[in-house]
């Protein structure tokens, strides 16, 4: 019994043992087997590149443009200040427009636009005791954004009334005055006359000439200038008196010594005048003496004649122009006037180290009439600034090249053709450069918008060839190391390391030779 007993046992330990190892054998077949099975070289897929982005375009709204607007002098934020923008390239001599789109800052000084327009524009703000300040050239892409702060300076206050020609109260009268004087009063300062023909001009630019130009509802009338300079936050009282409207009527009559007559390209009265049917131009304006002034072109040449007229009130005239003596201006070739048009460039900028760059100017030659200058001189460049790596200029149709930067000098260029409303994408990489900046000092009374030209090494570099309208110098895309910028005032050396810029300071005109008294003049009597 024992004996069997024993081998029951021995037998079922045997069957517990064998299930136990068939189940392992069983689990271990089961597991899957990696085995490693050469891949064909000809099969081995390279890694793909990131897609690339399409160009930038302005062919949509942008995402936002914020304006903030601070005070000049105190660094505050200024609630309620008006701010305009006014679209396209800036061009000296297109002062006074109509802005495209205004809005009002708010308490922490912004004012914000949502979803505006893609395009180029320049920005100008103005507040209750402050002067016009503006940026001109900022862009902003399609999608994109675009941030900009403008510090307005302390203005001066224009109050007073306005008389009709019979002493009554000019009720409804629009006036205007001066904006910056830098961007040619591009908004200017207004305000209407009510019930007792009162005004306010608040945040008038200050200056040595200041005028207002009354906007009546017969017509506009003669600009009136203060007759002393107005000072920063000065209150001046002006008070003045309309003339009656009388309407006038064009008749432009080119006429050469042969008999046959011209069309002329436009005429200027000292007031808008508007072509009709018939070849005259009619118009309204206020009674007085004017200077009428035509201009034309004829096989070439550009023809301009003026005539005084008195103009009495309440009596229609009619001003005929024979140029049978007619001025020439001066030579002009035909191919002076061919506009070959524009083609538009886009694409965005990179660092050195491939990454995007965050805020570029892109400098590019302007479009438009392309005329030959006397002996060599620089080209000039629209210089956009945009928030962003992308961009989007549109340069005059050819070959050109256009030119990138940032505000601590590193610079990049290339090459670009295209004909006329092509479009043209390229991307722009930045050198380890840096840059110079001054400000110069021009002698006597200098006009508004007037730029000088300026090398550095005698060479013109990148899209930097003239001063800003202020006078205000920023060249970059200089290598590290020794260089010589030259102006009218004469030169200076400095230094240039990467990414910095050199400040030289002002650069003023060098004193005028004192006059001598020769020893054998005569003595004072």
């Amino acid at each position: 019994m024992m004996h069997g007993f024993r081998w029951g046992v021995g037998l079922s330990a045997m069957a517990t043992v064998l299930g136990g190892l068939g189940m392992w054998r069983a689990e271990r077949m089961a597991r899957p087997v990696l085995v490693e099975v050469p891949f064909p070289e000809f099969a081995r897929l390279p890694s793909l590149p990131p897609l690339p982005l399409p160009p930038p375009t302005m062919d949509g709204p942008a995402e936002w443009i914020r304006v903030r607007a601070v005070s000049k002098d105190t660094g505050a934020p200024l609630a309620g200040a008006r701010v305009s923008l006014i679209r396209g390239l800036f061009e000296t001599g297109t002062g006074g427009r109509v802005p495209d789109e205004s809005a009002l800052t708010d308490a922490s000084g912004v004012a914000s636009f949502l979803e505006p327009g893609a395009g180029v524009m320049t920005v100008c703000a103005r507040g209750a005791g402050h002067a016009e300040a503006c940026e001109r050239d900022v862009g902003v892409v399609a999608g994109g954004t675009l941030f900009v702060e403008l510090k307005l300076p302390p203005g001066a206050v224009v109050e007073g009334q306005v008389l009709r020609h019979d002493g009554s109260p000019a009720e409804g009268v629009r006036l205007v005055a001066p904006g910056d004087p830098m961007l040619l009063e591009m908004t200017p300062s207004g305000s209407t006359t009510d019930a007792q023909g009162r005004y306010t001009l608040d945040g008038v630019t200050p200056g040595s000439y200041v005028s207002i130009t009354p906007f009546t509802p017969q017509g506009e009338a003669f600009d009136r200038s203060l007759d002393s300079a107005l000072s920063a936050g000065e209150v001046r009282r002006f008070d003045f008196q309309l003339a009656a409207f009388v309407p006038i009527t064009v008749k432009p009559v080119l006429r050469h010594k042969r008999g046959a007559e011209e069309a002329v390209e436009y005429v200027h009265a000292n007031t808008p005048l508007t072509l009709q049917p018939d070849g005259t131009y009619t118009g309204i304006t206020e009674s007085g003496r004017h200077s009428v002034s035509m201009r034309g072109r004829r096989n070439g040449r550009v023809v301009y004649g003026s005539k005084a007229v008195t103009l009495a009130p309440e009596v229609p005239a009619v001003i005929a122009f024979p140029f049978a003596e007619l001025k020439e201006e001066g030579r002009v070739f035909p191919w002076a006037f061919l506009d070959p048009g524009e083609f538009e460039v886009s694409g965005r900028v990179f660092l050195a180290d491939g990454t995007p760059a965050d805020g570029v100017w892109i400098g590019a030659e302007k479009p438009g009439p392309k005329g030959r200058g006397c002996g060599n001189s620089p080209t000039d460049h629209a210089q956009v600034r945009f928030d962003g790596a992308g961009f989007v200029v549109k340069p005059r149709v050819g070959a050109g090249r256009i030119y990138a930067w940032t505000a601590d000098g590193r610079a990049g260029s290339a090459v670009v053709r295209g004909g006329k409303d092509a479009r043209v994408s390229v991307d722009l990489h930045l050198e380890e450069t840096g840059a110079v900046a001054g400000t110069m000092v021009f002698r006597g009374e200098q006009l508004f918008g007037h730029r000088q030209e300026v090398t550095v090494n005698n060479e013109w570099v990148g899209a930097s060839h003239f001063t800003r309208l202020d006078g205000s110098i920023f060249v970059p895309g200089l290598k590290p190391g020794k260089h010589v910028l030259h102006t009218s005032n004469g030169y200076v050396e400095f230094n240039v390391n990467a990414r910095e810029v050199t400040n030289v300071g002002v650069l003023r005109p060098p004193p005028e030779p004192e006059a001598t008294v020769s020893e054998t003049a005569p003595p004072a009597p």
